[in-house]
């Protein structure tokens, strides 16, 4: 393609006698953007619907009318005279039209921002349309010489045409200097170097019959009057017509336009010698095109949008299956070239050539013991000066500011789970600590730095299963999890030393599907189990009044009068009662109040069940909603974005406040320690003792510690993968075989200090590598957004990481936060988390009627019944999950998920290769504009 760009305007002749003038009213950057009379603004981008009679007398105009190629000329007035005089030449006008069609091109042009009244635009005298035209006439002080279009073909000739210029001195330049102000932000959305194509299209009175001129300038030139932004012209078509005929001029220009801002096109028109070539390639752009037929569009469903795409790219395919044909008969040479090229970059690729290598494929082997893991360290660590210096900068503090939020949202809510699930022996001190020690040590070595670190549900999930199964059997826990760490790290140097790490691409949608159904399905039924058990330790009760309890100490009283050996009552509030011989004393105030309690806590609290209740829900309700604002038409982009990204940390803080203003009714807090000790000290220190287990327990650790590597190993590659995706444009290559082997070392460590377990949390990474990447401002109107820069550094995770364990100071707050915020925040995650899972969305399909089913891939491509049966094995494997998951085997529903691998190999048998690739490809399935969230692209949950 040729490298210039291309920024279309299109002007009609608008008006009558004194006030007629060039009128803007459409523009192409890249799409169609229309000026919508009455609202005065520029209408949506969008793909420019042409009628099919339009671009006939498009064609059947270029092949009768002028085309001037390579024209030199400096200025509208030298293009003005030099197309009138070839028409004459052509006998397309006659010699006495000559002056009135340049008159009329040379008319004031006016733009869509320019201000339409003062009286600037109006009036004879100031119709000339070029200040650069003026100029010259003035500055030669004669009529300039006029050299005909013909010599420009070869054909010689000379006629003169005489303009009566007056002399006014001209007046715009104020109103130039308010058009380039006002166009400072669409000079942004054209690309540096584009040159102009103005379409001149309107009809006159004294003409005859309509004629055309196609003009290509030999250089562009500054055209400022009559393009909308300071950018020079190269291309020109001109269209005057008489007024009565049944040509729609409007349309004519729209399908030139159009067709100067498809790229083929505009390479075509760069290039070409003659008109011929300009009809070749309107031939094939109508070859390209797709005609809908004439009827009655009263329904957008009536469009198929997907169907338009599917026939829109099958044309272009056969275009390129044609072009390589004839390649083939027509240039045998080049097929000799391209295997030499081939041979080339393969002697290159074995470090025979002189080029540079290629980048390797992390997912195939190099058959070298540790070849992955080494690859890794040779392609990431030399690179570690830039990945510090890149971090320097003003959009990594943004970012590191966002993720921290992010991030100590996260591991309080998790630390809250684990501590919850272990009896408090791993807790919130735990949790902060071990996010940051792990976190700076990772984003310091590893071989993918945008990785966040951090404790996951399916990680905690886990501890909880292998704690009931010590207690039940009588074992520390704590210990147990230390020879559970070291067999962690033997497993991932065995895998790591025959590159295991290539198989994570046998774990497909198939499986990733069913595990993310798994662990949001828990997180929404571990809410629902907390709230049953608010309500069973505080139930709705008619009456809170406490009889025969044991008053453990005396209520506060304000005075006592002691006198005679006689107790008297002085002077009460009115809120204190004191029960005479009873048990227990009541006051209205909280703080004084004395409430039955057990060895977990206080017990039938009034209100606490319903205020729980409103806790739970509103903080799932806000979160969630502030996730769907981030793609709703509200406020700007930014607004919408940084709203939607931080609504769990908002969600959190707003109903903590709540409960702090509502002091009256009890709800259960977060448990957090002083300082750094360990959340339960009169049970545990810092480093965890090796003893009190038989002898036999070390070794068959071993097993937990492989249940424990599959999460470790799937969680952590699969978000790799993820972050790694071409679209997102990394250039430094990934950790692939490195990453998991250091998570399993610093998981060894947390072991021996009785800390979480810790692996890439998706959600997270992609949260932070969205955060770190700058997307592009001057994309044409109606284009995404693409990717202009990825901040791939260090700085940002480490400094997170820092952050979230300098948060230990600040246990005073964490201990306002009450525990159903947190189960809020699990029923958050877990509803969220289904946006992302195509499992949920065929399983809606069960109970929809076909006729209402979304054009996606896994509908248009499968049969009905078979993508119902692939969706249903899907539900008995979850099925399994599920029960292995609530048996006192739970320790082991990993070791299905490896089961799911060759469940999903069999399905071959009975699905054919392009159903497998609609049901179970990674692609995301499209068909909508809104933005997707980070649970949406992460394939498992957090």
């Amino acid at each position: 393609m040729h490298d210039h760009k291309v920024f279309v305007q299109l002007n009609e002749l608008t008006g009558s006698g004194e006030n007629q003038e060039w009128k803007q009213t459409a523009r192409w950057i890249k799409y169609e953007e229309n000026v919508e009379e009455g609202a005065e603004r520029w209408g949506r981008p969008h793909i420019a619907p042409l009628s099919f009679q339009s671009l006939l007398n498009l064609r059947n105009f270029i092949k009768t009318g002028i085309v001037l190629l390579n024209l030199e000329a400096n200025d509208l007035s030298l293009v003005a005279h030099r197309v009138v005089e070839q028409k004459v030449i052509d006998g397309l006008i006659h010699e006495d039209d000559k002056t009135v069609i340049v008159r009329a091109l040379l008319l004031r042009h006016r733009h869509f921002n320019e201000c339409s009244h003062g009286g600037i635009f109006y009036g004879s005298r100031r119709r000339l349309s070029s200040y650069t035209s003026v100029l010259s006439f003035k500055n030669d002080g004669k009529r300039p010489r006029i050299l005909p279009a013909t010599e420009i073909n070869g054909h010689g000739g000379h006629s003169a045409t005489k303009i009566n210029i007056n002399d006014e001195p001209y007046t715009g330049s104020q109103e130039d200097i308010k058009m380039r102000a006002q166009n400072e932000s669409i000079l942004k959305r054209i690309p540096e170097g584009a040159e102009a194509t103005t379409v001149l299209v309107g009809a006159v009175d004294f003409l005859e019959q309509p004629t055309i001129a196609f003009v290509r300038l030999a250089e562009a030139i500054p055209m400022p009057s009559i393009t909308e932004v300071p950018i020079p012209v190269r291309f020109l078509f001109i269209l005057l017509g008489p007024q009565k005929t049944e040509l729609d001029y409007h349309e004519v220009g729209r399908s030139i336009a159009t067709l100067m801002s498809n790229g083929h096109f505009q390479d075509i028109a760069y290039k070409a010698d003659d008109r011929q070539e300009l009809l070749s390639a309107i031939n094939e752009f109508l070859d390209d095109s797709i005609v809908l037929p004439p009827g009655k569009w009263d329904r957008q469903e009536l469009l198929p949008f997907e169907e338009l795409k599917a026939k829109s790219d099958m044309i272009q395919w056969r275009k390129r299956k044609s072009m390589d044909e004839r390649n083939k008969n027509k240039q045998p040479l080049l097929l000799v070239l391209e295997e030499e090229k081939k041979l080339l970059a393969e002697r290159e690729g074995d470090g025979e050539g002189d080029g540079k290598k290629p980048t390797k494929n992390p997912l195939e082997k190099t058959n070298r013991l540790w070849g992955g893991l080494i690859n890794d360290i040779k392609r990431r660590y030399p690179m570690y000066k830039s990945d510090i210096m890149d971090g320097l900068n003003t959009e990594t503090i943004s970012a590191t500011i966002f993720m921290y939020f992010a991030a100590l949202s996260t591991a309080i809510t998790f630390g809250g789970l684990c501590s919850d699930k272990t009896n408090n022996l791993i807790g919130i001190s735990e949790s902060l600590l071990s996010d940051s020690i792990v976190g700076m040590v990772f984003h310091l070595l590893a071989g993918q730095p945008l990785l966040i670190i951090g404790t996951t549900g399916p990680l905690v999930l886990f501890d909880e299963a292998l704690y009931q199964f010590c207690i039940s059997n009588d074992f520390n826990f704590l210990t147990v999890r230390v020879y559970v760490g070291c067999w962690i790290l033997a497993i991932a140097l065995l895998v790591s030393a025959f590159e295991g790490s290539v198989y994570v691409r046998m774990f497909t949608r198939f499986t990733q599907d069913i595990f993310s159904a798994l662990i949001t399905l828990l997180f929404m039924f571990e809410t629902a189990i907390k709230l049953v058990s608010v309500y069973t330790r505080h139930p709705l009760l008619s009456e809170y009044i406490y009889k025969n309890i044991t008053m453990p100490q005396l209520l506060p009283i304000p005075s006592l009068d002691v006198s005679n050996g006689t107790t008297t009552i002085g002077p009460l509030k009115s809120n204190l009662t004191m029960v005479v011989n009873g048990t227990m004393g009541f006051a209205a105030d909280f703080n004084h109040l004395l409430i039955p309690e057990d060895a977990n806590g206080p017990r039938n609290q009034p209100n606490t069940a319903l205020f729980c209740t409103i806790l739970t829900l509103g903080t799932f309700s806000l979160a969630y909603y502030l996730k769907l604002f981030r793609n709703s038409h509200f406020f700007g982009r930014t607004a919408r974005r940084a709203l939607g990204d931080f609504g769990v940390p908002i969600s959190i803080a707003i109903f903590v406040l709540v409960d702090y203003m509502i002091p009256q009714v009890y709800t259960e807090k977060l448990r957090v320690p002083e300082g750094l000790s360990p959340s339960d000290p009169s049970r545990r220190g810092w480093i965890i003792p090796f003893g009190g287990v038989p002898e036999w327990l070390p070794f068959m650790a071993s097993i937990p510690a492989l249940l424990m590597y599959i999460l470790i190993f799937m969680e952590t590659h699969i978000a790799e993968l993820i972050v790694d995706k071409p679209e997102r444009g990394l250039k430094k290559g990934s950790g692939l075989h490195m990453d998991v082997v250091l998570l399993c070392l610093l998981n060894t460590v947390c072991g021996f200090f009785g800390m979480p377990w810790h692996s890439a949390a998706t959600v997270r990474s992609v949260t932070h590598v969205s955060a770190v990447t700058i997307m592009s401002r001057t994309h044409a109107p109606g284009d995404a957004p693409h990717i202009a820069d990825v901040k791939e550094q260090r700085v940002s995770g480490f400094v997170v990481s820092l952050l979230v364990g300098l948060s230990v100071v600040m246990a005073p707050i964490l201990r306002l936060i009450p525990m159903p915020v947190l189960f809020g925040v699990f029923l958050y995650l877990g509803i969220a988390s289904m946006s992302g899972v195509q499992f949920f969305e065929r399983l809606w399909l069960f109970l929809m009627p076909v006729k209402h089913h979304p054009q996606v891939p896994f509908v248009r491509r499968v049969q009905t019944w078979k993508m119902h049966l692939f969706t249903f094995i899907q539900i008995l494997a979850l099925a399994v999950m599920l029960a292995v998951k609530s048996s006192p085997f739970a320790m082991a529903f990993p070791s299905f998920l490896i089961f799911m691998v060759p469940i999903r190999k069999q399905m071959e048998r009975f699905f054919s290769p392009l159903e497998l690739r609609a049901l179970d490809s990674s692609q995301p399935n499209g068909g909508t504009e809104d933005e997707p969230d980070f649970y949406e692209q992460a394939s498992i949950p957090a």
